[in-house]
């Protein structure tokens, strides 16, 4: 969540060329699902270097604060399990304020879409969509191993060398907790089938509705998936609560650090 906050690209050996890559990295993305006209793409690279630039000034300051604060309380051993609840928070409140920021300068583009490029929007994402689902279809055992591998990385990331303990605490969380990519398919289909729908209709205020459906997607979700997105929330929180808890003095002191190399860069990018 924390790294999420600013878009890292995860395999940047730097935080500072990762970030100062990122609107070319975000261009990069969006082209591969929309063959732009020059003047969308004139268009979408003022709106990605406006969000750039808003970012770098507004919320880089706030995240080196708060990771400062973060690195303190950890430091000093007031902050425990029982608080990340508050941390996962405030990191959701960051990562959607960036978000209403960036879409509210992208939507315009999306009423600059022919029905050419609206057919070819719609098909991308069905592709895309068909593959991640064939990856799983092949070997549910690799994309198995890939989510313990993720997890682990990222724990590595911020505690250094993991415990044995945490290692099967990682290992029985990838076990027991449900990964169902059909079910997730099945709701993924449904959300494009809507953001298509509307623009391709265009109906009366098609463009608040698709800021809606953007913001919301969870309006779509059935009654299954949503019990079993809020079930794996839970076990998230409580697998960070159960590592955190499990903390050595070596991996605290690497974690404070993390925090803080983390903080000095974000007040470095933010002065450029």
């Amino acid at each position: 969540m924390l790294l999420a906050l600013v878009l890292l690209l995860p395999g940047c050996s730097s935080i500072q060329f990762a970030y100062n890559q990122l609107d070319r990295w975000m261009r990069w993305q969006i082209d591969d699902y929309v063959d732009f006209t020059d003047q969308q793409e004139q268009q979408l690279r003022r709106a990605l270097t406006q969000f750039h630039a808003w970012h770098r000034r507004t919320q880089l300051p706030e995240y080196a604060d708060y990771f400062e604060n973060l690195a303190a309380r950890i430091e000093s051993r007031q902050l425990g399990p029982g608080d990340l609840p508050a941390v996962e928070q405030q990191a959701t409140a960051y990562w959607e304020t960036s978000s209403a920021k960036l879409y509210d300068l992208l939507l315009p583009l999306t009423a600059t879409l022919q029905r050419e490029q609206v057919q070819e929007l719609a098909y991308n994402l069905r592709e895309k969509r068909e593959e991640s689902l064939e990856k799983w279809r092949k070997s549910p055992e690799k994309v198995q191993k890939r989510r313990l591998k993720r997890i682990r990385k990222q724990s590595e990331r911020w505690l250094g060398s993991l415990s044995d303990t945490q290692e099967q605490l990682i290992a029985a969380w990838v076990e027991q907790v449900a990964y169902n990519p059909l079910l997730r398919d099945q709701q993924r289909r449904k959300w494009q089938a809507s953001f298509i729908d509307l623009l391709w209709r265009r109906p009366g205020n098609w463009l608040a509705r698709l800021r809606d459906l953007i913001d919301n997607p969870e309006q779509l979700w059935s009654a299954e998936y949503r019990l079993i997105q809020q079930e794996r929330e839970r076990r998230a929180r409580e697998l960070a609560e159960q590592i955190f808890a499990t903390i050595t003095d070596e991996q605290r002191q690497h974690l404070t650090r993390t925090l803080r190399e983390y903080a000095a860069d974000f007040r470095a990018l933010s002065a450029q």
